[in-house]
């Protein structure tokens, strides 16, 4: 599965794929911290919010 990392700053905007949920979860805290709005969607269209992200981990694991 791929996770794009959605983010936007003063208008500009970035999207950023990511194979792996704990890439995609690092990047979207980074970018966080640096005052970007951030979320996450997964290939299937289910959006992560930055409260969600560790849910987003769960649910990885949940299917290994």
């Amino acid at each position: 599965m791929t996770y794009a990392i959605h983010a936007s700053r003063n208008g500009q905007s970035v999207v950023t794929i990511r194979i792996s949920p704990i890439a995609a979860v690092d990047k979207a805290r980074l970018l966080e911290r640096l005052d970007w709005q951030v979320h996450i969607t997964d290939s299937v269209g289910h959006q992560f919010d930055p409260p969600d992200f560790d849910r987003l981990l769960l649910i990885d694991r949940e299917r290994a």
